[in-house]
């Protein structure tokens, strides 16, 4: 017996319900959608033009379809093998380098957008009013900062004796620098605009170590949370 047909609606309904159980239950598709939110708030103040507008969501909506793709494989494969399976492992693995190429096609387009936007390359330009007290420079600052970082970093993770100063431990050194980078930022720029994107950089990072299992959610939380708050500390006395 023939199964009935199904109607638009009720076809369009389970598409939805798809895409909201793949926001409810996967945290990557959750990262990748404030990313894409900060983006388009960042595209928007810096009024790029239509033509790189779609390619922004273009490169977007494909990170998307990929993501969608990759969970509907691993639920597939979960459900048709119960044991371990190599060729299981390999369809999973290719599907995530499907997403992984998504991403980096994503930034390439991101960069190549922002970085010649008359806009950004002005609110980058524009530094805060010299003081007359002598202070420290921004580039003395960063500089300071990713030193300053490194050290305390690796003597969290030698004092936990979890990981080493590039790969793993009890924080995330990646995160940190980009949370750092990005808080930096946004107080000499004072830039919504240029600060979105830096935040939206720094969760890709920050997203990339949790998704190479590299660290877990709460220790790349703890990087972007240290990061950011040796930024203040230094820019805080020459404010």
């Amino acid at each position: 017996m023939r199964a009935p047909r199904k109607s638009v609606a009720r076809s369009f309904a389970h598409a939805l319900d798809g895409v909201m159980f793949v926001l409810r239950t996967q945290r990557h598709m959750q990262v990748h959608c404030v990313i894409i939110t900060l983006v388009l708030f960042a595209a928007l103040g810096l009024r790029v033009s239509p033509l790189e507008m779609l390619m922004l969501m273009s490169a977007m909506a494909l990170v998307l379809v990929t993501e969608m793709i990759n969970t509907a494989i691993e639920s597939a494969i979960d459900i048709s093998v119960s044991t371990y399976n190599p060729q299981a492992k390999t369809a999973k693995d290719v599907a995530a380098g499907a997403v992984l190429i998504a991403a980096f096609y994503s930034i390439v387009v991101g960069v190549t957008v922002f970085v010649t936007n008359e806009r950004l390359i002005a609110s980058v330009r524009k530094m805060p009013q010299v003081p007359s007290a002598p202070r420290l420079g921004e580039v003395q600052i960063v500089g300071l900062g990713l030193v300053f970082l490194a050290l305390l970093i690796g003597a969290v993770k030698r004092w936990s004796g979890r990981g080493t100063i590039m790969r793993g431990g009890v924080l995330s050194g990646h995160s940190a620098a980009g949370f750092f980078m990005s808080t930096c930022i946004f107080l000499f720029t004072r830039s919504l605009c240029v600060t979105a994107l830096a935040g939206a950089l720094a969760l890709l990072i920050a997203q990339s170590r949790v998704q190479a299992n590299i660290h877990s959610l709460r220790e790349v939380t703890l990087g972007g949370l240290l990061g950011a708050v040796v930024a203040v500390l230094l820019y805080w006395p020459y404010s």
